[in-house]
């Protein structure tokens, strides 16, 4: 069943920083990076499952599929024309971070013309990604839109979902590590605190990783201001305020992409 290693919003370390370009954008969407000026996510032909991760619709249902790898770990993408360099520059930082991190065990690379399956990545509704390869020909999509979703670490995290991962906190174990306040959770968002069961979740037997860039942070989704997610143990307790929050991939995350991908 669905093989996701959960990593957490803390993300991916680089030295490179990444800013948002600063034009004009419209909307303000409640969504789970806390950012403002976002569109609704939009995806034609899919629905949404933990606030960014698209899920593929058939005959008006949910078609509910595994992760399946990009083979070899090799991911062939194409950007927008909409982007700037210096925005193209940012997600390019976010890849070479995941590649640097896992010797370039996971490879992006620009698609050529016999490509038969790539990452487009365009500036649509909302910051969104389908969960591992789920095209078997053409363009799938990954929506960075701009100027908000423009972010080394809002990259890294969509990427990933790319690559074949949900979120941290959605994993089988997770109420023996945070508790939900379902009280401070705005109306109707409470389905993006499902948890997997342990026959759809592959843990990949490493630790809970409250530091993930994968990791919602504790306020999303509040419709107080008030925490959505908070640690129950000693060690979480430090978290609570940094969760989701990070500029980098943790150890833990580049330990669950390696140990997916089978790098050495």
């Amino acid at each position: 069943m669905l093989r996701y290693a959960k990593l957490y919003l803390c993300l991916i370390f680089l030295s490179c920083k990444a800013y948002a370009i600063p034009l004009k954008d419209s909307g303000d969407t409640i969504n789970l990076f806390g950012l403002e000026g976002l569109s609704e996510n939009n995806a034609t032909g899919a629905t949404f499952i933990e606030g960014d991760i698209a899920v593929p619709l058939k005959n008006g249902r949910t078609a509910y599929i595994r992760s399946p790898k990009w083979p070899n770990g090799v991911v062939p993408i194409d950007f927008d024309s909409s982007y700037s360099t210096a925005q193209k520059n940012i997600i390019i930082g976010a890849m070479t971070e995941i590649m640097t991190n896992t010797n370039n065990c996971i490879r992006f690379v620009w698609r050529t013309t016999n490509t038969p399956v790539w990452l487009r990545i365009h500036p649509g509704q909302g910051c969104w990604s389908y969960m591992g390869k789920t095209k078997s020909s053409g363009a799938q999509d990954l929506s960075l839109q701009i100027p908000g979703c423009v972010y080394h670490s809002v990259a890294l995290h969509e990427l990933i979902h790319a690559l074949g991962f949900v979120h941290e906190q959605t994993r089988p174990d997770r109420n023996q590590y945070v508790r939900i306040q379902t009280q401070n959770i705005v109306s109707g968002m409470e389905h993006n605190f499902d948890v997997f069961s342990r026959t759809d979740a592959d843990t990949l037997g490493l630790s809970y990783d409250y530091g993930s860039i994968m990791h919602y942070r504790s306020d999303a989704f509040s419709s107080n201001g008030r925490p959505t997610i908070v640690p129950t143990t000693s060690d979480g307790k430090n978290w609570e305020s940094k969760m989701g929050r990070g500029e980098k991939m943790s150890n833990l995350d580049i330990q669950k992409l390696k140990k997916y991908y089978s790098c050495s």
